[in-house]
């Protein structure tokens, strides 16, 4: 087997110059917890019971230790490490008790060890056929995929715009927020999370 890949577009949050592409691997599915167990009690003598009691405890740890703000490292494997992300414009010249009140937890991030990047090895790398990701639509394609959802749909994520166009995360937020400044979507919800639907006259929404 190898590593499957395809081609999307990288963001471009002023919407000028040439359009330029990145590889993302196509995953060639996912192995369950059960497939996993029986894989590790097949190199070992321990008992399905026993490994999945350790996984859930190796779990429940890890994640209080990431909680209390902790990196824990699994030798073999790698860090995991907590990062945060600021929830707008932060400026030297802002107070600090401002500051405090828009820092978010963004995720966990991990680093691996040598011993992981050896046994991953050099794999091979084959194209994809998933989709046709390596192929820029034009504005006018994109609008039109708009038009088609909003048939069926009254508003939509980032996510969902993701996984309509094949467009990668940070470029169809730009997308979204540019059709958002233009005045042809219209937004609700949470800042962080906010949802987008027809302005009047646009996307097959009756002007009014």
């Amino acid at each position: 087997m190898a590593i499957l890949y395809d081609w999307y577009e990288n963001p471009k949050p002023d919407f000028q110059g040439e359009t330029t592409l990145h590889p993302r691997p196509c995953f060639n599915g996912s192995i369950s917890t059960a497939t996993l167990v029986e894989y590790i009690r097949e190199r070992c003598t321990l008992t399905p019971g026993d490994i999945k009691a350790v996984l859930m405890e190796l779990n429940e740890v890890v994640g209080a230790q990431l909680r209390e703000g902790r990196r824990v490292h699994i030798e073999g494997l790698g860090y995991l490490f907590p990062t945060l992300e600021a929830d707008g414009k932060v400026t030297p010249d802002m107070k600090m008790q401002k500051r405090s009140t828009l820092v978010r937890f963004k995720g966990i991030s991990f680093r691996m060890d040598k011993e992981l990047s050896l046994s991953i090895g050099s794999p091979r790398l084959t194209r994809g056929a998933a989709k046709n990701s390596s192929k820029p639509r034009s504005e006018a394609q994109k609008e039109q995929l708009l038009t088609d959802y909003f048939k069926e749909h009254r508003t939509i994520t980032r996510s969902q715009y993701q996984y309509l166009t094949g467009m990668g995360r940070t470029y169809a937020y730009y997308q979204l927020k540019h059709l958002y400044e233009q005045g042809k979507l219209m937004k609700e919800g949470e800042l962080r999370f906010p949802v987008y639907y027809p302005a009047p006259g646009c996307f097959g929404r009756a002007a009014e």
